[in-house]
């Protein structure tokens, strides 16, 4: 049943936002990667005696605790959608857990095939439908001229590419890069050259930094349509994200022990401080906010324990650049890169164990 799970979740994944379960402007998403999710998890509850064993069943329970007491304390202001929003991420956990026991190398075949998958998606979007401004009225933000593939986001679907071309091979590597480039997303770029410079100091290959180079050469290169979109000198997206983050940090202030309940911000405001109601950008400060320090404390804990138990320099550097990239935005806790991540982190040594 697990090895039909993850077999059917890691095909499903490329798909991202084009599965979704309910309708694109609802408040609450469901999606079948969160069906399969939760699934997964009840598959594994004869194995809890195992799970239990992990290394980073403590991290993660202790995380998973504060987050829980974070909804307890603010119990009058917490809506269902907090609730659901917490248990969703209990059951993405299934995801690390799960491939823990099966192990990923019978998988590789599958993995390849849904990079391959959305990277094929995310190009045939940007040549075949590159004005989406329409999306705005499905409740997604309206782009020109940017590849949001599968995602329907320039910004997460960087991510995602400025990983793949961390796995890729050259020359293969400049398929994913030119992917990167039509984004326009400059936290994935940012993500990526933070990335290729931990690779090189850690593993002495300082030739890697010539994709810097390459990426700017394909970003001078690259078509620029009349947008602000693709203007990499825009100022407003800074700006935006810059009052978020002082927005969060007032909220924070707030309350900074236990803080206003784990991932209840749309329901969250005062007078003085508006409504987060697109969250937090950047996934620690969402931590910090949702559940104050002690959250923010177990989430570090986490964080700290599941990279130290990575061996592998090319999964390390992937983790560096999500680590990065939720600096600018929320990606942690992004269903499909939460799924990615898990998935990553399961990738730990024998020895670790």
């Amino acid at each position: 049943m697990i090895n039909l799970l993850l077999t059917t979740a890691i095909l499903v994944w490329p798909f991202g936002q084009l599965l979704s379960l309910t309708p694109f402007g609802s408040a609450f998403r469901l999606q079948l990667l969160d069906v399969l999710a939760v699934l997964l998890f009840v598959s594994l509850l004869p194995s809890y005696r195992k799970i239990a064993k992990d290394p980073l069943f403590k991290p993660l329970a202790l995380f998973s605790l504060a987050a829980l007491l974070s909804l307890v304390v603010n119990a009058g202001s917490v809506s269902l959608a907090g609730l659901a929003y917490f248990l969703r991420f209990i059951c993405y956990t299934a995801f690390y857990f799960a491939f823990r026991i099966a192990g990923v190398k019978k998988y590789v075949r599958h993995l390849l095939f849904a990079a391959a998958l959305f990277l094929g998606l995310g190009l045939l979007q940007y040549f075949l439908l590159p004005d989406v401004r329409f999306l705005a009225y499905l409740g997604f933000d309206d782009h020109y001229y940017r590849l949001i593939g599968s995602f329907l986001d320039p910004n997460f679907s960087g991510l995602i590419l400025a990983i793949l071309v961390i796995l890729s091979p050259w020359p293969l590597l400049v398929v994913p890069l030119i992917a990167l480039v039509l984004t326009f997303s400059r936290a994935s770029f940012l993500a990526l050259a933070v990335g290729l410079v931990y690779l090189s100091l850690t593993q002495r290959r300082f030739k890697l930094l010539l994709t810097l180079l390459l990426l700017g050469l394909f970003l001078y290169l690259v078509p620029k349509p009349f947008g602000e979109g693709v203007n990499l000198w825009r100022t407003f997206s800074i700006a935006s994200r810059w009052q978020n983050q002082k927005n969060a940090l007032l909220l924070f202030s707030q309350k900074p022990i236990f803080g206003h309940g784990f991932n209840t911000l749309k329901q969250t405001g005062t007078n003085e401080i508006p409504n987060l109601t697109s969250g937090v950008d950047n996934s620690f400060l969402f931590v910090l906010v949702t559940t104050g320090l002690t959250g923010f404390s177990a989430f570090l804990y986490f964080l700290k324990t599941a990279f130290q138990g990575i061996k592998l320099s090319l999964v390390k550097t992937a983790l560096v650049i999500i680590f990065a990239h939720s600096l600018f935005n929320n990606s942690l806790f992004y269903s499909w890169i939460l799924a990615l991540f898990f998935l990553l982190i399961s990738q730990r040594s024998k020895r670790s164990t």
